[in-house]
């Protein structure tokens, strides 16, 4: 019975010491992540309408914030690159402007491909910088009471930095994000809106993210 325990916590002894004396992001590492975060967002929005001959184009250019939880994973190709995907939720609290006065809700979703350079890798310590990249959809929902909605695809694309503290394969990280949203072409449930009008809807800013992240390959 001696020698069975000697054995066991001989062998989980080297397991910990293999884990912790492994770098904390490498060739063959797979890392995955969840996190939570908020964007402050500068907006700008194009109107054209294009009314039996009458044409004119309005812009106007706003605030919104959105808290946008953010999950994802990476491989690692080399010892400093690291390949993957992610995906990302988007609730939008608007500012005071034109732009979004009326509306009650504006939601997204974004999915897209991960390039991240690490740049500072230690045991227990990842410094990595990175873009996400990939595809965006907004849903706008009007307050007046007859859910008229405009709606649109675009592209998504964000440059961040991200600290991986680990204890073991399990850690914390803390990521500063500067986002971008691009909306070329919106359209409505509204068939006036469609026939006349022709909207496009850019925000950029910057944000902070907090979250957790498991390494399971090593």
């Amino acid at each position: 019975m001696k020698k069975i325990i000697a054995v066991s916590l001989l062998a989980l002894s080297s397991s910990l010491f293999t884990i912790s004396s492994a770098q904390s992001f490498q060739k063959g590492s797979l890392v995955a992540y969840g996190s939570f975060g908020i964007d402050v967002l500068r907006t700008s929005y194009t109107q054209s309408i294009d009314f039996y001959g009458f044409k004119n184009t309005q812009s106007s250019t706003g605030s919104a914030a959105t808290s946008n939880p953010q999950i994802g994973a990476e491989y690692g190709v080399t010892n400093w690159l690291g390949l993957g995907l992610a995906g990302q939720f988007d609730e939008y609290i608007h500012g005071k402007n034109d732009t979004n006065s009326g509306v009650s809700t504006a939601v997204a979703f974004e999915f897209g491909a991960i390039i991240n350079f690490h740049i500072i890798r230690h045991t227990h310590f990842d410094l990595l910088a990175g873009f996400n990249a990939g595809y965006s959809n907004l849903t706008i929902t009007s307050s007046n009471g007859t859910n008229d909605q405009i709606y649109g695809s675009g592209s998504w694309f964000d440059f961040h930095i991200t600290s991986r503290i680990y204890i073991s394969r399990f850690g914390f990280n803390i990521t500063l994000v500067f986002p971008n949203m691009n909306y070329p072409n919106l359209t409505s449930n509204v068939s006036n809106y469609n026939q006349y009008i022709l909207s496009s809807f850019k925000l950029s800013g910057e944000g902070i993210n907090v979250g957790v992240q498991y390494h399971f390959l090593q």
